[in-house]
């Protein structure tokens, strides 16, 4: 088409048109000084959009003034144009050149504005202060550390709930506060039967001898284990060690036979006076956690596991603290006791003849196994824990979207921004301050992520609706593993095949030299290039990790299949201990990532086209170390007990490839039984890299058997 077509097919004039075309430009170089999407933006994109229409044939007379990438073309076909003409641009589409005047007028207004009121140029601005303002009051000591159960976590939840409220954000159908059960420490009620003896039954049936065993003198049960009544065959089961490496089992002796017996379990390990053993002398390995110990027992089939201290101890009949083994959050159904070395002592004594240190002897000497069935000796009893359950509440809140113009879009129309806002409370089992028992703050675990959250919400609610609605979750268990995530991907408020995409916001207050750190950038389409558009624009540096998997809560939704993006500023001494405060946040940095994060989830809400989910090869969920093969499987947190369920496994790994699913619980490895997570870490750990392992797994009501080959650690 030549000039003089372009100039007649157009609606306004030449002089008109160069302007506009200018404006073009201006609109999308102006977001890399001032991030946050302000009113006259909005103006200057509407105006845009609609002349956009009206000089389109002048545009192929002008060179543009920035180049064309794969990434600045959606970006022009998104933001504001699509949603914002139709509210105040449409009477100009019969009236635009009377209007000339009065857009040109308020786009320099517009630019002048937006260099005028720049965040970054103030030292200690409004946003700095609201985000400094959050952060204290999240956590300050009257918030007791945000811990489940306490009246500070509630405080909180009310006070996030209220914060929605003023900014605006809708509820979903009436839903402010979607409420879940969780599980807290366990407690030893005094008023119920906790009580045990051990017998000697003859052949015929006859009670021979009865040892009553005296609760926190001579017993006591751990909270790591269940509750009921329990009359179960003893076995002597040495220190209760399978240990491949080392050549040791403590289990081979017995063969099946512990299978549904109570195992007196040793502490400790063998040879702890031998610098040169291969436990590592008076250096613990890993054998001798009671973790490991329960686990393995249990990957055995025990029915219960009774310890008894070893020689080692400076108090032989000393019982351990009711949690010393841990919390029970695993859901064990099978107990677990220590009764006092003496009363041990005479049992085994009684039953072969050999006292329980001359056989510690002969392990220490030999490093054989001296394991055997007691023959007629029985432990029955009844153990009632009490499970110390709360509500919890993630609260949710929404803009709602108002679609695209002529039907431009299908699919996903929904972008979840989340932060978790829960913490330690006074410091629990995933302290890194053992024994201390203090207010642990959580200023950057995750009051810094909770605030960013509300600050994006603020910023967003102001400039919208968008085309896409956006949902903002505070959720709450995210500490005792991914919980309120779980809940909510399980029990979604709006569907989840509507999710377009999900950011997640944990500890996000400590930026040091300009860089953050993204999770999840190969995990949708664009993400990489969106990525760095945005951090280069506000001036980070940015290193990128593109798997969806990890230990917050963007998890739970990229186990769904949604892609993901996790920010965070990394990690510190402070972390998880009482000394994360709020005095240690950088307030200056955490602004800068909420305009970030505020230009992000707009441009997800706004772009035509949605990220289309990409399955990425992540690197394990637990952590590896030792010799321990990589396996590549998905823990879900949100389903204890009962074996080892999966949200889903990692590309390419040894799990995808033996056709493992999300859904699936795993209920045997090997020759392991496997009750939980700790007993599959523990399973795990006795094979090599190459080995193929049958694995059962339990689908849909049946039991399915797969074959896995191990790969390398990692």
């Amino acid at each position: 088409m030549d000039r003089t077509s372009l100039i007649k097919d157009s609606t306004v004039s030449l002089p008109t048109a160069k302007m506009f075309l200018w404006i073009y430009e201006l609109a999308d170089l102006l977001p890399q000084r001032r991030i946050a999407m302000s009113l006259p933006m909005v103006l200057m994109r509407g105006i845009r959009a609609v002349f956009q229409g009206k000089t389109r044939h002048y545009y192929k007379l002008f060179s543009a003034r920035a180049p064309s990438t794969a990434y600045t073309d959606p970006l022009r076909t998104s933001c504001f144009a699509m949603n914002h003409r139709w509210l105040m641009f449409r009477f100009s589409e019969q009236n635009g050149s009377r209007l000339c005047g009065y857009a040109i007028a308020i786009c320099f207004l517009s630019v002048s504005f937006l260099w005028a009121e720049s965040p970054q140029d103030q030292p200690d601005n409004a946003l700095e202060k609201r985000l400094r303002a959050d952060v204290t009051w999240l956590a300050a000591p009257e918030r007791e550390g945000r811990g489940p159960g306490t009246k500070g976590i509630r405080d909180a939840s009310t006070w996030i709930s209220r914060q929605f409220d003023a900014i605006g954000l809708d509820s979903i159908d009436g839903v402010r506060e979607q409420s879940f059960v969780m599980t807290l420490e366990a407690t030893l009620p005094k008023k119920q039967a906790n009580h045990a003896e051990i017998v000697k039954v003859a052949e015929d049936g006859r009670q021979e001898v009865s040892l009553p065993l005296k609760l926190g003198e001579t017993f006591t049960p751990l909270a790591v284990g269940g509750s009921g009544v329990f009359d179960l065959p003893l076995v002597f089961a040495g220190y209760g060690i399978t240990a491949p490496k080392q050549e040791y089992d403590d289990y081979e002796p017995l063969g099946k036979s512990a299978a549904s017996k109570a195992v007196i379990v040793l502490r400790q390990e063998p040879q702890k006076e031998n610098p040169h053993s291969v436990f590592n002398g008076n250096q613990a390995t890993q054998h001798a956690a009671l973790v490991r110990k329960i686990a393995n027992a249990s990957e055995h089939e025990a029915g219960a596991v009774v310890f008894c201290n070893d020689a080692s101890a400076t108090e032989p009949d000393a019982l351990m603290d009711f949690r010393r083994a841990g919390g029970g959050e695993n859901g064990r159904s099978m107990p677990v006791l220590q009764v006092s070395r003496s009363v041990v002592a005479d049992v085994i004594k009684r039953a072969t003849g050999v006292p329980v240190a001359t056989l510690e002897a002969e392990i220490d000497r030999s490093l054989k196994p001296k394991s055997q069935v007691l023959a007629g000796w029985r432990i029955k009893g009844e153990v009632t824990i009490q499970r110390q359950q709360t509500d919890a509440e993630n609260i949710v809140g929404v803009i709602p979207g108002v679609g695209f113009a002529d039907g431009e879009i299908g699919g996903p129309d929904m972008v979840v921004l989340g932060a978790h806002y829960d913490h330690l409370g006074y410091g629990d089992s995933n302290s890194l301050a053992p024994g201390t028992r203090a207010i642990h703050h959580g200023a950057d675990d995750n009051a810094s992520g909770t605030a960013t959250l509300l600050e994006v919400a603020r910023q967003l609610q102001a400039e919208g609706p968008f085309p896409r609605t956006i949902v903002f979750i505070a959720f709450a268990g995210e500490e005792r593993g991914l919980l309120g995530s779980g809940y909510y991907t399980a029990n979604p408020l709006l569907p989840l095949k509507r999710t377009a995409a999900m950011v997640n916001l944990d500890m996000v207050g400590r930026l040091v030299d300009d860089k953050v750190i993204v999770h999840g950038t190969g995990t949708g389409t664009g993400f990489d290039t969106l990525v760095d558009t945005f951090t280069s624009q506000a001036g980070f540096g940015v290193a990128k990790e593109p798997g969806g998997f990890g230990p917050s809560d963007h998890s739970s939704f990229y186990a769904r299949k949604i892609p993901v993006l996790h920010l965070f500023t990394g990690s510190h001494t402070d972390y998880h201990r009482p000394t994360d405060t709020a005095d240690k946040v950088n307030y200056a940095g955490m602004a800068r990532i909420s305009l970030l994060v505020a230009n992000v989830v707009r441009e997800l809400a706004t772009a035509i086209e949605p990220p289309a989910y990409l399955e990425v090869a992540s690197k394990p969920f637990m952590g590896g170390g030792g010799d321990r093969p990589y396996f590549g499987s998905i823990p879900d947190f949100a389903k204890p007990g009962g074996g080892y369920a999966i949200t889903g496994v990692s590309k390419k790994s040894p799990a995808a490839e033996a056709g493992l699913e999300g859904g699936d619980v795993i209920v045997r490895l090997g020759e392991s039984a496997i009750a939980g997570l700790e007993d599959f870490d523990s399973a795990l750990r006795k094979h090599k890299a190459g080995e193929t392992v049958p694995v059962v797994v339990r689908r849909d009501g049946r039991d399915v058997t797969l074959q896995v080959t191990l790969g390398d650690p990692r």
